[in-house]
């Protein structure tokens, strides 16, 4: 028995202005007809990096030391020479090596540049003199984690929730006054993997405990940093293999001051059209979806 054909009508072009996977410009009905107009008002993804090249920097828990670097080594660098990186691990510089043996050459390059790398920096604790001597438009913490301090799902939150409120409460005196991205105090910027049991640890939430407020937040491209590799607490192991934490979805939170004044409506980064540039590279605006955000790549915060 013969199946009869399914006939399908014309498939309708997808909406210019959304976003999408792949798009095919449908086909003329004419041969000598004119062709369409390839569309510019399709979306691209503009990738985010949360300070301008001129912002004094203090990075914290940095582990190998590779995203470091990659803000001076990548094709086009994140900073300008003459921007002075100050660059933090809470282990010793044995242990540091010990854990993460292709280290070493990365550090004395740093140390080469006349960078300020610190180790046995307990954030959780008392900072040093030399850390506290100076103001920073910017603070990042990648991935924060205690490890593995316990395999009970609810203590690993606590501890790491502890972890996180240590932090904040250690950085805001160490914020500038206005050298923040949107001209308000200096920003602090957590990134976490997303999905459980990192949701879990509430981050906006801690965040206000403290008088602070998530200004914006974003998709954390690990590819534009060059030279940038995702290690864990533990170290280097032979045995996890392929194992790559860089092409795991994280996202980027940035915190200022509450109570701080700031350009644009509601805390928010302006837009163009409110007379302002974002120096992280996409247009402000109201909370949500703007017109050059990417999905939820872009998210603003009341």
């Amino acid at each position: 028995m013969k199946h009869k054909k399914h006939v399908q009508g014309k498939r309708k072009p997808s909406h210019p202005l959304k976003p999408h996977h792949s798009s095919k410009v449908a086909k003329s009905s004419s041969k000598n007809g004119p062709k369409p107009k390839s569309s510019s008002a399709t979306y691209s993804h503009r990738p985010i990096v949360p300070f301008s090249p001129t912002s004094s920097l203090l990075l914290i828990g940095e582990g190998d030391f590779s995203f470091t670097n990659s803000l001076i080594t990548s094709t086009s660098p994140h900073i300008s020479p003459s921007t002075v990186i100050t660059t933090t691990t809470n282990d010793t510089e044995s242990v540091t090596y010990e854990k993460y043996p292709y280290s070493e050459q990365t550090i004395q390059t740093l140390k080469s540049l006349d960078h300020k790398t610190h180790f046995s920096i307990d954030i959780t604790k008392k900072l040093p003199k030399s850390l506290l001597t100076n103001k920073y438009d910017c603070i990042i913490f990648n991935f924060p984690h205690v490890g593995g301090l316990s395999t009970h799902l609810d203590r690993q939150i606590r501890s790491n929730q502890e972890l996180i409120l240590a932090f904040f409460k250690s950085c805001i005196p160490l914020l500038s006054v206005d050298g923040g991205m949107d001209d308000g105090s200096g920003n602090i910027v957590i990134t976490l993997f997303t999905g459980k049991p990192y949701d879990d640890w509430n981050l906006k939430e801690l965040a206000k405990s403290v008088g602070l407020e998530c200004i914006r937040s974003f998709k954390f491209d690990a590819k534009i940093y060059e030279g940038y590799k995702h290690v864990r607490t533990i170290g280097f192991r032979e045995r996890e293999g392929d194992w790559k934490g860089e092409e795991r979805g994280a996202r980027s939170f940035i915190f200022g001051l509450k109570n701080v004044g700031r350009r644009g409506k509601k805390g928010g980064i302006p837009n163009k059209k409110e007379g302002g540039e974002n120096k992280g590279g996409n247009n402000g605006g109201k909370k949500g979806k703007g017109k050059d955000s990417d999905n939820d790549d872009d998210d603003y915060d009341d």
